[in-house]
């Protein structure tokens, strides 16, 4: 189950490490950390902050999801693209993955919807107010990745 984020790239959502640099966004750290807590893999599609702990994709000309992706043996059916414009969003459709679009790169609702977006939210806090209602509420609502182990018949132990 793997939440990729264009929109947030640049946030040290892990905890701060010594010369890592300034502050992150708080709510867009937050958003992240409740990511990773609720059991998603988070791939951020642009450099991180120097030193932090964070898989980065950073392709020219290539194509961040499906680069992303492959980076943590993931599939489209399991994952979730945060965006936050209308060519990541455009990048999100192409690779068959939903998507979650934040107004912060001055890309309008309507916009983003119309490029394919499946939600569309003004910033991470606004996100973050309504997770439990969103795309992103827990990675177990897409399914199961790996095949359920074989049921142990009754009257046997395994």
């Amino acid at each position: 189950m793997t939440v990729i984020s264009a929109a947030l790239f640049g946030t040290d959502w892990r905890a701060a490490l010594p010369g890592s640099g300034p502050a992150p966004v708080p709510d867009d750290a937050e958003l992240l950390r409740e990511c990773d807590a609720r059991g998603w893999t988070v791939v951020l599609t642009g450099p991180g902050p120097a030193g932090a702990p964070v898989l980065t994709v950073n392709t020219p000309g290539g194509d961040p999801v499906r680069t992303a992706l492959d980076l943590v043996d993931g599939s489209p059916p399991h994952a979730v693209f945060v965006a936050g414009s209308v060519p990541e969003v455009l990048a999100a459709r192409r690779a068959a993955v939903p998507c979650v679009a934040l107004e912060t790169g001055g890309t309008t609702g309507p916009e983003l919807r119309a490029a394919g977006a499946v939600e569309v939210h003004r910033d991470a806090a606004a996100l973050l107010h309504v997770l439990d209602d969103s795309l992103l509420a827990r990675p177990r609502a897409f399914g199961a990745c790996r095949p359920a182990a074989p049921a142990v018949p009754a009257g046997r132990s395994g």
